[in-house]
């Protein structure tokens, strides 16, 4: 949507491969967390143990095999959209399709997994946030400028901080299973740290675009959303039972949310203000 809006900037855009982006977008995601289910069921990492909510396979709601058959059907609906989205567009486009399917299949997949090798936060920055953003606005535009690159950059830390929440709170559990993140190399302390970066970053990269470019002021709605945050990295500081780490990724993914929403707001009152 972000991509998208600011291409809608530029000039008329096509709302067909809009929403054909936006459907493949959420395919692709789909398709990555019940990989992530399937996989790490399969490794022994989800098991009675497992700190977070409980998931399907081990509540007996789906069977490992309806899991797998579900990643299967989400990457091939990803993949007939993006074989439209390419012969519509650009091939370079196909080849950043094939790297996000791969990144979201061997995220957990194959026993080098982005996951497992401490790769997972930056895996999800990358594709969930200047890959999605500048992708969209390069389908649409035929090009990527410094603004989409700069407000992909929100998207894709906040992103990360969530994955990063999630992490924090499984530090024992997956050190137990051998699983690496950044997490368990970092310890408890330093992974408020780390969360905070990530969410601090966000921020900044806002006030570079409007310094950058003033006339993208109506983006600075996302400081409506400060207080919440102020709130998670105290919490990431000082929350250290399950519970309250629970409560952070959950409040994590919220404020994702809640600035995603704020920024299209104010990309859409920096469009009306340049149309009007």
């Amino acid at each position: 949507l972000v991509g998208s809006i600011l291409a809608l900037l530029v000039g008329e855009i096509s709302w067909p491969l809009v929403l054909a982006m936006l459907i493949a977008a959420v395919a692709v995601h789909a398709g990555a967390n019940m990989a992530n289910d399937f996989f790490d069921d399969r490794k022994g990492v989800d098991n009675e143990q497992t700190l977070g909510p409980h998931k399907v396979i081990q509540l007996g709601l789906l069977t490992p095999t309806q899991v797998r058959n579900g990643m299967v059907a989400a990457f091939a609906l990803a993949t007939l959209l993006g074989v439209y989205i390419v012969l519509v567009t650009d091939w370079r486009l196909f080849v950043l399709a094939v790297v996000s399917l791969g990144a979201a299949f061997f995220y957990t997949a194959g026993s080098k997994a982005l996951g497992y090798i401490a790769l997972g936060e930056i895996t999800v920055f990358i594709f969930m946030g200047p890959a999605i953003v500048c992708g969209a606005f390069y389908a649409l535009t035929g090009s990527v400028s410094l603004v989409s690159f700069l407000l992909s950059i929100p998207i894709g830390a906040l992103s990360a901080a969530t994955l990063h929440a999630n992490n924090m709170r499984d530090i024992e559990h997956d050190r137990a299973a051998g699983k690496t993140t950044l997490a368990t190399l970092l310890g408890r302390q330093r992974s408020a740290t780390e969360y905070t970066f990530w969410i601090v970053a966000s921020y900044l990269a806002t006030l570079v675009t409007v310094a950058i470019e003033p006339a993208y002021w109506p983006v600075l709605l996302v400081a409506f959303s400060i207080p919440t945050a102020l709130g998670l990295i105290e919490l990431a500081r000082t929350g250290s039972d399950t519970p309250s780490l629970n409560r952070l990724l959950r409040k994590t993914a919220g404020l994702h949310l809640r600035f995603g929403s704020l920024l299209i707001a104010g990309l859409a009152i920096r469009l009306a203000l340049a149309r009007f």
